[in-house]
Formats: structure tokens, C-alpha cells, sequence
């Protein structure tokens, strides 16, 4: 079996469809089973070669274009052109396409909370992910939550359906070496004692009312500043000014773009791991800081709560005490704290490259 695989999003700093392609490439490529050739698009500058080694995993170089030119007119023509069996696209596919596809669809977003995304992306999602979904030859979902939140919205059959959960690369676990600790610190400038989100900026992560809850346990006296990781998304101003409000500007701190290597450091060095978002399709970050095992807080949103499987404490979004109370509890109990640390370096432990590969091995010969 010939199979394409869309990678644009690799080098794109894209957050978590960066990361899960990543995965999949290094989870394919690793794959003892393995007898079909993978065609990974990638973008012509993108570094591929040195990082995928492996003979069945191909890069193919293609122009970088938008969305609305990638989708419909280029990976058609790549599919046709390279004779594939399978295409594999993640959220939209083309139209019109010469072999079936697989899409992996992380969330639906664009559905469920429309006013937390730009006009045009959220239009074109709505308007492309039924037909996309209809028309896929199988559908990749992070958590069996997705799912039932698809199904919610388009009457598509349980059969249809793969559950390709990513990994945790190695890299992400507890770090020992307190110089290493303390070369990341400074080069970030960061305070002793701080709550780390990772994401991207953008009303769906909820970083408003984690800047709240942050200011109220300032002000009881829980010295924890805030470490905010990741690229500006969307939709931000508005959220960024709200944040000055609060008059926290020497507890809060933006990072920006985080490298690959120094993330892991970044976790370790966290007293807590807050991730309290409105709605997610999986949350790699949550797996991550697990697996560094970093306390770590999470939303009662169903994909979140399913991937943590109770190795974290869960709050109420949308109530800042809440998310203040528990931000609090994790940073001052040292038995929940080392039930955290423990329990999620064990649950970390249960996704793996030979999972996710053969689920997606699974899910690509399914295609009849």
C-alpha cells in the first residue's frame, strides 16, 4: 500500500497538529510491521531528512500555499501523481480526491465553540468537516470523547471510526540534573516558584480566568507567579489587555515560542501544570507533563479528564475559585502532589509508538 500523508504542519509551530504529526511519522516509522510506503507532503524548507531515517518513510517537497489551495488543488494532484492507495489529511480533505482518505479530526471546535475562533477559519471548518467526515474511508480520533462529540453532530457509524491516541516522546520525563534546571531558568528568566501553561494563545484555553484564579491565590498568599508557553494564535488582544487589568505584570510571564529541547526542562521546573481549557479533542500538554511528572491541573472537559485518567485534578472551567482552589491545593499539599507526580508518570507509561502505529496501521488497511 502506497500512503500520503499531509505533514505540513511539521516546522509550522502549529501546537498540538504539529506534535500528533510528528508522532505518527516517528510511530510509523518505527513500526516493526510496517510493509507500505509513506509518503510524508512536507514543505520544501521543512528539515525532514535528519529526523526520519526510515527507508519506508519518504518525504515529498511541495510549495508552501494555504489552505485553500493545499486542500483542493495540490493534494489531489500529488495524489494522483503518486499513485497512492490512501491519503491521510488532518480536519478537511479535497473535494474531490482520486483515492480514498483517512482525516484525522482532533476536534470540532468550529461546532461546539464557534466564538472562540477567526470568522473565516471557523466558516470554512464548518462548511468543509461534514462533507469531509461523510465522505472519509475512515476517521482517526485522539480520544474515544471526540468521538462521541462527532457523532453528536453527524450521524456517522461506529465502524468508521479509529482511535489513534498520540505518544509521548521520550524526551518528556523527570530531570535530576539541577544544572541543566538552572541553565533553562535563566535563559527564560524565570521566578522559583510558578503555574506553566503550554498552548497556544488563543479564548479556547482559557487563560483569562487562569490569570484570575492566579492573582486571587497571589493575594491569599501562595506565591506562585504564571509562566504563559507558546505562540500568539488568535483572537488574543482582547484577552492579553484583560490580563494587564489584573496588574499581575511581574507574576505573569510570556515565553513566546518554546524550542523542543528546553519544554521537558520547563515542566520540571513547574510547581504545577495548569491546562484548565474549554474544549479539547486530546491536550498533548496535559500527556507531556504527565510524563515529567508535574502536578497537574486539567478542565472537567471529557477528552481531557480521559486522557489524564485521574492522574490529575480537575476544575471547573469556568469558575475562577475553582480554578483557583485547585491551582492552590496542588501547590501547597505534598500528598496530592506526589500522588500527581506518581500516578501520572504511570499514566504517560500507557501511550506508546506501538500503539498509536498500529492503530493507525489498523485503521489504513480497514480501507476496502
Amino acid at each position: 500500500m502506497r500512503i500520503g500523508i499531509d505533514a505540513h504542519a511539521l516546522g509550522g509551530r502549529a501546537g498540538g497538529n504539529e506534535s500528533y504529526m510528528r508522532m505518527l511519522l516517528h510511530a510509523l516509522a518505527t513500526y516493526p510491521n510496517l510493509d507500505d510506503e509513506v509518503l510524508a507532503f512536507v514543505h520544501d524548507e521543512t528539515d525532514f531528512d535528519s529526523v526520519f531515517s526510515n527507508k519506508s518513510l519518504q518525504a515529498c517537497r511541495m510549495p508552501q500555499v494555504s489552505s485553500y489551495l493545499r486542500t483542493p488543488v495540490l493534494l489531489p494532484w500529488l495524489a494522483h501523481k503518486k499513485r497512492l492507495d490512501v491519503l491521510h489529511v488532518q480536519y478537511t480533505a479535497p473535494p474531490f480526491c482520486p483515492c480514498p482518505y483517512v482525516v484525522s479530526m482532533h476536534d470540532v471546535v468550529a461546532l461546539r465553540f464557534p466564538e472562540t475562533m477567526p470568522w473565516r477559519e471557523r466558516t470554512r471548518l464548518r462548511l468543509l468537516s461534514g462533507r469531509t467526515l461523510r465522505c472519509a474511508a475512515r476517521i482517526f480520533v485522539l480520544t474515544k470523547a471526540m468521538q462521541t462529540e462527532i457523532q453528536s453532530f453527524y450521524d456517522i457509524p461506529d465502524a468508521k471510526f479509529d482511535l489513534v491516541q498520540p505518544t509521548v516522546e521520550p524526551i518528556f520525563k523527570p530531570i535530576d540534573d539541577g544544572s541543566i534546571k538552572a541553565e533553562v531558568r535563566k535563559k527564560y528568566n524565570l521566578p522559583e516558584s510558578f503555574v506553566l501553561y503550554v498552548g497556544q494563545l488563543q479564548p479556547r484555553k482559557n487563560l483569562v480566568r487562569l490569570a484570575e484564579a492566579c492573582a486571587k491565590i497571589s493575594r491569599q498568599g501562595v506565591d506562585q507567579h504564571l509562566v504563559i508557553v507558546g505562540k500568539k494564535a488568535w483572537l488574543y488582544d482582547e484577552m492579553l489587555s484583560t490580563i494587564d487589568r489584573l496588574n499581575m505584570s511581574r507574576r505573569i510571564h510570556f515565553t513566546g515560542y518554546v524550542t523542543q529541547e528546553d519544554l521537558p526542562v520547563l515542566y520540571n521546573l513547574a510547581n504545577v501544570f495548569a491546562f484548565p481549557s474549554l474544549y479539547e479533542g486530546f491536550g498533548i500538554p496535559v500527556l507531556e507533563a504527565l510524563a515529567c511528572g508535574t502536578p497537574t491541573l486539567i478542565s472537567t472537559d471529557p477528552a481531557l479528564c480521559e486522557v489524564a485518567g485521574g492522574a490529575a485534578l480537575s476544575c471547573n472551567p469556568f469558575d475562577v475559585d475553582s480554578i483557583a482552589d485547585s491551582i492552590g491545593l496542588l501547590a501547597t499539599d505534598s500528598t496530592i502532589r506526589e500522588h500527581c507526580k506518581k500516578e501520572g508518570i504511570i499514566r504517560a507509561s500507557d501511550y506508546s509508538n506501538q500503539k498509536m502505529a498500529k492503530a493507525a496501521y489498523n485503521g489504513y488497511h480497514a480501507i476496502k
